[in-house]
């Protein structure tokens, strides 16, 4: 049996570094770049959906008028969900192929060439369905990388792995909006999609040269492949990682609301956004070393207890100061809840089902980002109400998770008796 080697984790960590730098350009660039076209005009897309989905009106009622607002609006949503149907199709490819990396190079190479033809774009139609392909592309990309750290990820040391990763790859979506603020501001859009594209390129030289992916199941020569099915407890876990980014994102459409009623600036906005990631990124390996050390359960646990007031509590924030101090508290809870389910996943997945395991809990994710917006939207006149939804959500599937998951103490001694078992069979 291959031995798992942390270092590779570090490894594929840095290679995902420019990856996600070149990511997180894109995420305050492309409302301005949409907001530059003359006239504002939402566009055929815009004007289809509602005429076919009325509902939408009343979910986001910025799509009523056509406006920047409206096509951002659209341009996140779907492009959230045309993430997550990707990454479960590629969490199932690549565990039915049992390759790894012809999926991460597809997909990033796939990101790049999108990145480079917005600079092309002359209207929303064209961004918009640049961004969906560009989704999905990256959208493949996650699971695959995922398995190959869950692979390299030490029994007992999956926490401390996983925060390790999230910590390398979040700082350079962190920096991200940034390092593209500064080039369009200097040089212009053009030039802010042609250094995403490079950086993605730079990823993509990195992993085809330093990333090795062998495979994991026996040969075929020995029989068919195991491919055993993802288990029903770790199903349930990735469902605490959509309630947590639910609760997260939610506030994302009120930002207009902040604005006027706080008389929040722009740069307090992002503040009251970065202070979350800050830190979940300073907690994020010390989170994973607590789950090791002392049981990840019980760390998921106190993060749930921990989110769902905080959650709740956004609803009734009154100033900017307020609303940092819950989003620096999220940011903690985040930072235990994603070390600690990531570490399980990590732990408790095996060959032939990591790819799937790993996909579902970045589809949760990627999930959870499109649906918390939609729910504030939907509930603008009663904000009160949209953060309580998650938040009382949340506490509920507390009790879930503590009487459905069993502890690490629990599991690994199934394990060694399953194991005992089936060597004396």
């Amino acid at each position: 049996m291959e031995e798992p080697q942390e270092s590779l984790v570090v490894l594929v960590s840095l290679c995902r570094f420019a990856e996600a730098v070149a990511a997180g350009m894109l995420v305050p660039i492309l409302p301005l770049f949409i907001a530059s076209f003359e006239g504002g005009e939402a566009g055929p897309i815009v004007t289809w959906l509602r005429e076919q989905l009325p509902i939408l009106l009343k979910i986001l009622p910025v799509l009523s008028a056509d406006s920047a607002e409206a096509c951002t609006a659209v341009l996140f949503c779907l492009s959230g969900f045309s993430m997550s149907l990707s990454q479960v199709a590629a969490g199932r490819l690549s565990d039915r192929f049992d390759r790894r990396k012809p999926f991460i190079i597809f997909g990033m190479l796939g990101a790049a060439i999108c990145s480079a033809a917005f600079a092309t774009a002359d209207g929303f139609p064209e961004i918009l369905s640049t961004r969906l392909i560009q989704t999905a592309f990256l959208g493949l990309t996650f699971p695959p990388m995922m398995a190959i750290v869950a692979r390299h990820s030490a029994p007992g040391r999956g926490g401390r792995i996983l925060g390790l990763y999230s910590t390398i790859r979040l700082s350079g979506f962190a920096l991200g909006p940034f390092v593209g603020g500064e080039i369009a501001s200097g040089f212009g859009y053009g030039t802010t999609f042609l250094v995403s594209a490079s950086l993605l390129s730079i990823s993509i030289g990195f992993v085809a040269w330093l990333v090795p992916d062998p495979r994991e199941s026996r040969p075929a020569s020995e029989g068919p492949r195991v491919r055993p099915p993802v288990p029903f407890r770790l199903r349930l876990l990735v469902v605490s990682t959509f309630l947590m980014m639910v609760g997260i994102s939610a506030m994302i459409s009120l930002f207009p609301t902040y604005a006027e009623e706080w008389g929040a600036t722009e740069r307090q906005l992002g503040f009251v956004f970065g202070a979350f990631l800050i830190s979940r990124l300073a907690l994020q390996y010390l989170s994973g070393w607590i789950g090791d050390r002392f049981d990840k359960k019980w760390v998921l646990l106190a993060a749930l207890f921990l989110l769902a007031p905080l959650v709740t509590l956004q609803g009734y924030a009154g100033s900017v100061e307020e609303m940092v101090s819950l989003r620096i508290g999220l940011g903690v809870a985040s930072a235990a809840l994603s070390s600690s389910i990531g570490g399980m996943s990590a732990e408790r997945s095996e060959p032939g089902n990591r790819a799937r395991v790993m996909g579902l809990n970045t589809m949760s994710f990627t999930l959870g980002v499109s649906i918390g917006p939609l729910l504030t939207g939907s509930l603008r006149e009663s904000p009160e109400l949209a953060f309580l939804v998650p938040g009382v959500a949340t506490f509920l599937w507390t009790f879930v998770i503590l009487f459905a998951i069993p502890s690490d103490r629990v599991f690994e001694e199934r394990r060694a008796a399953e194991q005992g078992s089936g060597a004396r069979g």
